[in-house]
């Protein structure tokens, strides 16, 4: 009797996790104890966490950077800055130019990765394959898909309900403003003060080759921008192995309304 009570016991304890992670799956709850974007009565609610460390506050000291939970599936987590971390020109030059050889590209998976990340924290985030679609308004080609640690978003994806954006285009929406940090108002000219929204690029061609989408303030904005205007921020995006659970910590709960208002962060 002793015997089958001990295996009973063993047993048990292999099946409760299983079922455990279950029922938090089937909720919509990752193993992580991390949610998709949702969205209820127009108002998008985002999870988020803190991983690696950038300027922020200062030119001087790195401060945890926090990110928006685009998407999570299983140990996959895709996410987006919660606010724009940098401003940088999309290309150096003015010149008809694709996501695939802009600088800014180079600049995210060169300094940006080195700067922001421990060797570590560079291992946990993911190659991704960038698929570079055209122009859906204009038709301009996007360029030959690439294989990155780091990016942006696409017009597609700023629009993706899925990820808790507003999806009709050109709509006012506070589930796309992004501030600026308090580094980049120290740093750069005409850009907008800290804690202020401002312009962020996107990685798909505008209206022609020498332009790039970006979103104005609140809505996308497909017409795009000349390549070298250096007043656009950068608001990364990557996919990250969230079984390197000691790499990152979460961060609470960020909401937006769907067509207007001030982004609030929540405990």
């Amino acid at each position: 009797v002793s015997i089958l009570t001990i295996m009973a016991l063993v047993v048990s304890s292999f099946v409760l996790p299983v079922h455990t992670m279950k029922s938090s799956a089937a909720k919509g709850t990752s193993s992580y104890g991390l949610n998709n974007p949702t969205i209820s009565d127009g108002v998008t609610t985002w999870d988020c966490i803190y991983f690696g460390n950038y300027y922020q506050s200062n030119s001087s000291t790195k401060e945890p950077i926090k990110w928006r939970v685009l998407s999570v599936n299983g140990n996959d987590a895709f996410l987006l800055a919660d606010q724009n971390l940098d401003a940088k020109p999309y290309n150096e030059k003015s010149t008809d130019v694709t996501w695939k050889t802009c600088t800014l590209r180079t600049w995210l998976n060169g300094t940006f990765l080195a700067t922001a990340f421990t060797s570590a924290e560079k291992s946990a985030i993911k190659n991704s394959t960038v698929v570079n679609d055209d122009n859906p308004y204009y038709g301009t080609e996007g360029g030959d898909n690439t294989i990155d640690k780091v990016y942006l978003l696409s017009i597609t994806e700023a629009q993706s309900s899925a990820y808790g954006f507003n999806k009709d285009y050109g709509m006012s929406s506070e589930t796309r403003i992004s501030k600026n940090t308090a580094y980049i108002e120290e740093k750069y000219d005409y850009v907008s003060s800290a804690g202020e929204a401002n312009y962020w690029w996107l990685r798909s061609p505008g209206n022609c080759e020498s332009a790039a989408a970006f979103v104005d303030y609140r809505y996308d904005t497909c017409y795009g921008s000349y390549v070298y205007y250096t007043n656009i921020a950068v608001r990364p995006v990557f996919h990250l192995n969230l079984s390197t659970s000691n790499l990152w910590r979460y961060a609470g709960k960020v909401v937006a309304n769907g067509a207007g208002g001030s982004a609030q962060t929540t405990p």
